[in-house]
């Protein structure tokens, strides 16, 4: 017999607990039985202990002959290969109504900026024609509802089809809201929007300038939008606004019951649009990160899922064979920060993937890495979750890690207090 090497285990309170990254087994136990629990742990082959049926049965001690690695790898590919679901992340424009500062798609030369109604009508031939029954399409820009009369067509035009299952999400800046439009999108599948937020007042005007809108415009909408979907709203953070982030929530306290939801991201510099000057690093964003999350909890506000936990062996959907990012000209792509058709692996033609031959492959190119090969991933905790982290970030010579993996504690203290805690 031997321990996983696997799980992580934090104290809350007056107990503990112990999460299994390989099988996604939690387990908790009185602060007083932690020592014998380690004790067991520690000795495996000691079936006499009381804790130790409890932690072979949700594997925490596993047989010698056991490859946690290889179960890794099996979760991991199974996922990968999945073709039960089809997953569209559709970039509709790149058009936009504000200048963020910290915006990644500014500066860049596109070869189409916008999908034209023919793009549309071959996409839906393309939709009409694949074999997996549930479909997905997360609707993406610039600012996708800018082209929101498009979008509704095609989707009422796609509720025509019989042969398939639609469901629609839509990543926004919260600037434009249409009745009429989540109303219809309500009955067409839609599960949530993601709405991405700087701040109100100022800080938002100086991080989100634009001539349509404000915050309080976005505000509104946002709380305009629980009325017909699940909203999810993500938190941009950097030096400039973190201090003044709570006053968002404080916005928004009166819906905290509805179907509102909080996430984070961090904001980051790119070459082509550098802002080293308001990002904040990694461990000052993750501290802060926590302890926002933790503060919106005892507040009674809902937290997204953004744990590293129970994610079925995919960290990115880049990585899974049936998930695709869908650019102007229907140019077919891994990744949705990649926007350069020659990038891009397929192209939909007649309705139908036309798969680029020039296209470089990832193991071709020397950025990428097989995680269950690298021993510095096979030793990491989090590998039965991050798979060797962003290939994209690694491409541009930037950590691919996910950086939750040095505060795995604390994510998991989240993970509890978000799915258990009783609120």
């Amino acid at each position: 017999m031997k321990k996983s090497r696997y799980f992580i285990s934090a104290q809350m309170e007056d107990f503990v607990l112990y999460y299994n990254l390989v099988n996604d087994t939690l387990l908790k136990l009185p602060a007083e039985k932690n020592e014998g629990c380690i004790k067991c742990l520690e000795n495996p082959n000691d079936r006499t202990s009381i804790y130790w049926s409890k932690l072979y049965s949700d594997k925490f001690i596993i047989e010698d002959h056991y490859d946690e690695l290889k179960e890794t790898q099996r979760r991991h590919w199974k996922t990968v290969n999945n073709s039960d679901e089809l997953n569209l992340t559709v970039i509709c424009t790149f058009g936009c109504n504000s200048d963020c500062v910290y915006c990644y798609q500014r500066n860049l030369d596109f070869e189409c900026l916008e999908m034209s109604s023919a793009d549309f009508v071959q996409l839906r031939t393309f939709l009409n024609g694949i074999p997996q029954k549930y479909i997905h399409i997360n609707w993406y820009g610039g600012e996708p509802l800018l082209i929101k009369d498009k979008i509704l067509h095609f989707c009422a035009e796609m509720d025509k089809d019989k042969k398939h299952t639609f469901s629609y999400s839509i990543s926004t800046n919260g600037s434009i809201y249409d009745e009429k439009f989540f109303r219809m999108m309500e009955r067409y599948g839609m599960t949530s929007v993601t709405v991405s937020v700087v701040g109100i007042g100022k800080e938002s005007e100086r991080l989100r300038p634009s001539n349509t809108f404000c915050a309080d415009n976005v505000i509104r909408n946002i709380i305009l939008m629980t009325r017909y979907t699940n909203v999810i709203v993500n938190l941009n953070l950097c030096k400039s606004n973190v201090e003044q982030i709570r006053e968002v929530f404080e916005a928004l306290s009166g819906y905290r019951y509805s179907s509102l939801s909080f996430t984070f991201s961090r904001i980051v510099s790119y070459d082509h649009r550098p802002c080293e000057d308001i990002v904040l690093d990694v461990d000052t964003y993750m501290k802060c990160m926590i302890e926002l999350s933790n503060w919106a909890l005892d507040h009674r506000f809902r937290i997204s899922d953004m744990s590293c936990f129970q994610n079925f062996g995919v960290y990115c959907g880049a990585y899974a064979k049936y998930n695709y990012v869908i650019g102007p000209g229907l140019y077919v792509y891994q990744c949705d920060r990649s926007y350069n058709p020659k990038d891009s692996f397929a192209r939909i033609v007649n309705g139908a993937l036309e798969y680029n031959q020039n296209s470089t492959g990832c193991s071709e190119d020397k950025y990428c890495i097989d995680p269950f090969q690298n021993e510095e991933c096979k030793d990491c905790k989090i590998l039965p979750y991050c798979n060797g982290g962003c290939a994209y970030l690694r491409k541009i010579t930037k950590d691919a890690c996910p950086p939750e993996k040095n505060y795995l504690e604390d994510y998991l203290k989240l993970y509890y207090r978000i799915f258990y805690e009783e609120q």
